[in-house]
């Protein structure tokens, strides 16, 4: 599946049909232990639809984690779903979205990796331009390093030496290819 074909032109209907209610954005109070709804997308779909669920998710509260004078804005354009849990609605971190449905046997984890490197380009293009052409006071840039390096975000090369059996879990290798794919659209300057 093309990936950047499936979010340019299915994401938008699926995450309708995974949500029905645009009144209601919040989502995943359960999905720890079920990954409530999932099964209203199609099998086939599954893959991709979890990839740009994560990136919409990990976007939208990356914004509100660093760049939070601007989140505001950044909602009001976006209408973002929100990945949460309590009456509070307080935020899960994002990687459940990607790591339950592979533990309950919903979602192969090789499906995922087989859209994974071109979902997290994709996930890089995508913000990027958002902030070009809608919130140029945000460098993207800026944005991805403080994203990388985020506690909820960054896998620590350290943690993964000393266990090599994580390399293969499906949250590192998510946080692996989104590092590759920031790297390669902005590279580090020294």
């Amino acid at each position: 599946m093309n990936i950047r074909e499936y979010y340019l032109n299915d994401f938008r209907a699926d995450l309708t049909t995974f949500m029905p209610d645009l009144r209601l954005s919040y989502f995943g109070h359960s999905w720890e232990y079920n990954c409530q709804d999932l099964d209203r997308i199609p099998l086939g779909r599954r893959p991709a639809f979890l990839i740009c669920l994560y990136f919409t998710i990990l976007v939208d509260q990356g914004m509100h984690a660093h760049f939070r004078h601007f989140y505001d804005k950044f909602e009001s354009l976006t209408r973002y779903p929100k990945y949460c849990r309590g009456l509070g609605q307080f935020q899960k971190n994002p990687r459940g979205i990607l790591l339950y449905p592979v533990e309950r046997g919903i979602v192969a984890q090789e499906s995922l990796e087989e859209v994974l490197n071109d979902g997290m380009d994709l996930f890089v293009e995508q913000v990027d331009d958002f902030c070009r052409n809608h919130m140029p006071e945000i460098s993207p840039r800026d944005f991805f390093w403080k994203l990388l390096y985020d506690s909820d975000v960054q896998i620590p090369l350290l943690l993964v030496m000393v266990q090599p059996e994580l390399k293969n879990d499906i949250v590192v290798k998510a946080y692996e290819a989104l590092r590759e794919a920031v790297e390669a659209r902005f590279p580090r300057q020294n």
